[in-house]
């Protein structure tokens, strides 16, 4: 049989490329497998761009995480001497943080202008940026502050990192950023659709993600309010209810208001990068993965690209997971689709994040 595998990452469990890895060991003694890594902007994206340009060069520099903790943040610099990949989850990750360290309104985007930053000292003129998978939900308020921009309360007083301080916010100066990033043009690479503000907006479809309690997440969407209300003011640029301006804590929205950044959503830009689709009509099978299978998988997500494509040339898929919400069963755009939760095999889900490995391999065996 032709399997056809598109692992996602396993959010604190499996990077994506270590997903694929473990599936071509265990069936591509019995079977014929292909395997592509997929990314939407979040974990997995410097992963993504290494595999379409193995010649990228790895790059380390200090950055602060999501709790402003001094970490090694790593950025690609791709082959043609040009073009940067940033990847905010390897800077102000969700993944690895500790329950503990959640500081919803607290937490800061500030290491991922660090980064940026780093980026441009190497000359580069176009930096691509995956967006999702983070722990900060500032709206990327941090990262402007790190690349030059001055946020100022009524008394002309800087505000301090994370959400909550953006309720002080008075005024935006951006000129010295905008001075640090003359002829960089920045592509950020949404892992969702979502927008900053509203119903199904970064604060009140992420913030719980976060650890943002209900009474938090209002706050959060206050702060986010201001924060667009003001760069508004600032610049003129409406990004309140900008098309994937939510994602990644709203990173999103500050790149699109601060550096007039575009926004493309990821999994159809980086499939189409890869030219994955003219795949799907070889594989008997296909395989894809995730963390968990919900209804955010369908906002955008690489996974949910893979079950688009799968529906459209009418292929199986077996999609692997840590978990699934049964509401996504009431849908009708799916296709052939079998589903193994990797709880389901383990004694809890602590279990299953732990031994993820071990519970894939124990599902492609039964394949």
């Amino acid at each position: 049989m032709k399997i056809l595998a598109l692992p996602n990452a396993l959010k604190g469990s499996l990077s994506a490329k270590q997903a694929g890895e473990i599936i071509t060991r265990t069936l591509g003694r019995q079977h014929t497998v292909r395997v592509y890594p997929i990314s939407d902007g979040g974990d997995g994206f410097l992963d993504f761009f290494k595999t379409i340009d193995p010649h990228a060069k790895t790059f380390f520099t200090t950055a602060r995480n999501a709790f402003f903790k001094n970490k090694r943040a790593p950025f690609l610099l791709l082959s043609d001497g040009k073009t940067a990949v940033v990847e905010t989850a390897k800077i102000c990750g969700l993944g690895n943080a500790k329950k503990s360290e959640l500081d919803p309104l607290g937490a800061t985007s500030y290491g991922v202008g660090q980064v940026l930053l780093a980026a441009t000292k190497r000359g580069v003129k176009t930096i691509y940026v995956g967006l999702g998978g983070v722990a900060t939900n500032d709206g990327g308020a941090g990262l402007a502050v790190a690349c030059g921009a001055r946020l100022v309360d009524k008394n002309g007083q800087p505000l301090s990192f994370g959400a909550q301080a953006l309720l002080k916010l008075a005024q935006v100066d951006l000129a010295l950023l905008k001075k640090n990033f003359k002829g960089v043009k920045i592509i950020g690479i949404a892992d969702v659709e979502n927008p900053l503000l509203g119903r199904l907006g970064s604060a009140r479809v992420f913030g719980p993600q976060k650890g943002a309690s209900a009474k938090q997440v209002e706050i959060l969407e206050r702060a986010l309010a201001t924060w667009a209300r003001v760069l508004q003011c600032e610049t003129g640029r409406k990004i309140s209810d900008v098309k994937s301006t939510g994602a990644a804590g709203a990173i999103a929205a500050g790149l699109y208001g601060c550096f007039n950044a575009k926004l493309q959503l990821g999994a159809g830009t980086l499939f189409k990068k890869m030219r994955l689709e003219k795949q799907f009509t070889w594989g008997d099978l296909l395989i894809t993965c995730e963390g968990k299978l919900d209804e955010q998988t369908f906002y955008g997500k690489a996974p949910g690209t893979v079950l688009q494509l799968a529906k459209k040339y009418k292929k199986p898929v077996l999609f692997i997971c840590g978990q699934t919400d049964n509401k996504i069963f009431q849908r009708e755009n799916l296709p052939d689709l079998k589903i193994a939760a990797l709880v389901d095999f383990a004694k809890d889900e602590n279990d299953a994040k732990k031994h993820a490995a071990k519970y894939i391999r124990r599902v492609c065996k039964n394949i």
